[in-house]
């Protein structure tokens, strides 16, 4: 059985610039993981896409080690995808915004345009919850909400009657 990841155990996932898939590695795991901890299968699709393409770009643009990690705070799982290198982005949020101009969207995202909307996708999964930070290491973590914690299912609620799995009615 997957135990839920905490500070004290250590990241879900880890991966080297000599691993040759991380970004499958990682949503195989990811999702493993969240089936884990009770969220519905809409947020596990969208948090494993999300987070697959932050750490495709930690990936391509980024420097080793890499790890992602999965906690909660304030109500929310967040997942974060950590690398090697101190730089955070520049305009990296300016480029998932969705461009002013429809006109432009044609031009720069055609049908055989493959790259570069990436960070458009992460933002609308996330509902613009999501960025980067330095950590403490000082290196930089990418992050994503991935649900409100109240968005795990209760094993009460398995239940019609409202009783927990596995509890008896009182006898009488």
């Amino acid at each position: 059985m997957i135990s839920p990841p905490t500070a004290a155990r250590g990241p879900v996932y880890r991966w080297t610039d000599h691993t040759i898939n991380p970004t499958g590695e990682a949503r195989v795991t990811l999702r493993r993981v969240l089936k884990y901890l009770g969220l519905p299968d809409d947020v596990i699709s969208d948090g494993i896409l999300a987070v697959s393409e932050l750490v495709a770009n930690a990936d391509e643009h980024a420097c080793g080690p890499y790890e992602v990690r999965l906690r909660s705070a304030a109500g929310r799982h967040i997942c974060e995808i950590h690398d090697g290198d101190p730089l955070l982005p520049v305009d990296l949020y300016g480029a998932a915004l969705p461009p002013a101009d429809a006109a432009m969207v044609e031009v720069e995202s055609g049908p055989l345009t493959e790259r570069g909307r990436g960070l458009h996708i992460v933002n609308e999964l996330a509902r613009g919850k999501w960025g980067y930070h330095v950590t403490d290491r000082g290196t930089k973590a990418a992050w994503v909400v991935l649900a409100e914690a109240s968005a795990t299912r209760k094993p009460e609620a398995a239940r019609p009657d409202g009783r927990a799995e596995g509890s008896r009615r009182p006898p009488g």
